[in-house]
């Protein structure tokens, strides 16, 4: 599903219009991104956004085979909580 189709659906549940509920999406995933950018977790009902770090590393380039430094970075993860688990494998 894409977010426009997301949009769609939730402003038909709740009989308002689509740009206002577009609106409620994006205030959604800024304030997401805003929090986590601190370095806070963002904890929902059913999983937590967090950002992670991962450190440097050497790797390997896989047509050459010469070894290559990879650096450090931080990328953001959810991580799903048993409720959500339980849900999807249901």
């Amino acid at each position: 599903m894409k977010q426009k189709e997301l949009i769609e659906i939730l402003a038909a549940e709740h009989e308002m219009p689509k740009k206002d509920m577009e609106k409620i999406v994006e205030s959604f995933w800024d304030l997401i991104l805003k929090t986590i950018k601190k370095g806070d977790e963002v904890v929902t009902t059913y999983g937590k956004f967090v950002l992670k770090k991962k450190p440097a590393r050497e790797g390997r380039n896989p047509l050459t085979g010469a070894v290559v430094k990879i650096p450090a970075k931080i990328v953001p993860q959810f991580k799903p909580n048993k409720k959500f688990k339980d849900e999807v494998a249901s």
